[in-house]
């Protein structure tokens, strides 16, 4: 018995030395649940203590820690299938750590069920968006109930809250030019004034004053709104004298460029003017949704509709307690036709509040975007089609982590 004893407590000390100096040397972290048997992460000397899987290598799973998302993840790749799979695996590593999640999904694209709906001409119908298949991640986790959608082509009730500041970013976003930008920055609060005062929609406003001869009403110092007619030279009224206030640093704008930033926010006045999906007064608070912890399921009409998203959710960031958003996954399909600036914006904002803040974008994104995004990303996962040794292979990870870098193939799960 003795014997029995002795030979049992050698051989729980040899695994524990054996397994306590384990290195890991696969690509990626050592997972959680292999760090409480021992295993050490080669880079950090320290236990394993990844908790997000990103798919399986042929050496097995390859896992990241958190702060490894945090500093930066980008998705590139063509096929609506990948993308949507791989926002997938993202929403299912953050029910696995108890985390929120924010989905802003691209912009959708009707298609065709079938050659003969075209032959016919019957009107192509939108995809889908993602809610049903996240809520079946979810569902395992038992938050399949926290799952909140928006679809922003279909009028959601309530709709989305925005601010002034939301709209004033998202038109800097839309490379409208320094004329445009400059000119939206007088024009707006003016718009909003005036529909405080005449209970009216203040987009509906701001899209009327884009009207050549309307703006040059303005200027003169004049405008109609409903068969009323304020006139600055004339009304000694409060309204006259909010007015002579409001059009003198419009006036002060040169003709020429004050035309100029006209002519390309006139592109969106009609768009402008129809925003019944966001609210400057009430609505959906993306900042809520993030201290709760939810699941929300958000898909734009427009690239205007989709800066708007991607700039509240910049402000929602920032405009929390320090730690709110700590516990948060944002994932957001960039299209190319932004600026990119609200890109570093956003990750910005995702480093400094310690939420995830991921992209997707095209397999060869545009130039100006991949000078964005170039330098705030970790890294990569590149759609791939094709196969090595028969096998077949979904994506090739990149990662550019100080002290965890390395390429590998990998395959998404289904």
């Amino acid at each position: 018995m003795p014997e029995a004893i002795l030979a049992y407590a050698g051989y729980r000390f040899l695994r524990h030395f054996t397994y306590g100096w384990r290195n890991w040397r696969a690509p990626g972290r050592v997972p959680h649940h292999l760090g409480r048997r021992g295993y050490r992460d080669e880079t950090t000397r320290r236990r394993g203590d990844a908790t997000w899987p990103i798919g399986l290598a042929k050496t097995g799973q390859v896992w990241l820690r958190r702060e490894d998302l945090v500093q930066g993840v980008a998705i590139e790749g063509d096929d609506p299938q990948f993308q949507a799979q791989a926002v997938a695996n993202l929403v299912f590593g953050a029910c696995m750590n108890g985390m929120g999640a924010i989905i802003v999904e691209g912009i959708p694209q009707p298609f065709a069920r079938n050659k003969a709906d075209l032959d016919e001409g019957k009107v192509a119908k939108k995809p889908e968006m993602l809610t049903r298949q996240i809520s079946q991640i979810a569902q395992p986790f038992g938050r399949d109930t926290e799952v909140y959608s928006i679809d922003l082509d279909a009028v959601p009730q309530p709709p989305l809250r925005v601010a002034a500041s939301t709209l004033t970013a998202a038109i800097a976003d839309m490379r409208l030019g320094p004329e445009a930008e400059a000119l939206h920055k007088e024009l707006l609060p003016l718009a909003m004034a005036i529909a405080t005062r005449r209970d009216k929609s203040p987009f509906e406003i701001y899209a009327a004053f884009l009207d050549e001869v309307a703006l040059g009403q303005l200027v003169e110092g004049r405008y109609e709104i409903d068969g009323h007619e304020v006139d600055a030279g004339e009304d000694a009224s409060a309204e006259g004298a909010a007015l002579r206030r409001a059009i003198k640093p419009i006036q002060n704008l040169p003709d020429d460029k004050r035309e100029f930033g006209r002519k390309a926010l006139a592109a969106h006045a009609a768009e402008i003017a129809g925003l019944k999906s966001v609210s400057l007064t009430e609505g959906f608070d993306l900042r809520s949704a993030i201290s709760a912890r939810g699941i929300v399921c958000i898909r734009p009409s427009s690239p205007l509709t989709t800066a708007l998203v991607i700039a509240r959710c910049v402000e929602a960031l920032v405009e929390g307690g320090p730690g709110h958003a700590a516990d948060t996954l944002i994932h957001v399909v960039y299209p190319a036709e932004l600026s990119g600036k609200s890109a570093r914006r956003f990750r910005a904002a995702a480093v400094q509040t310690g939420a995830i803040g991921t992209l997707s974008l095209p397999a060869r994104p545009p130039g100006h975007i991949y000078k964005a995004v170039r330098k705030i990303t970790a890294v990569r996962i590149l759609a791939r089609t094709g196969s090595r040794n028969g096998a077949s292979e979904d994506a090739k990870v990149i990662s550019t982590i100080k002290d965890c870098s390395f390429t590998v193939d990998i395959e998404m799960p289904a």
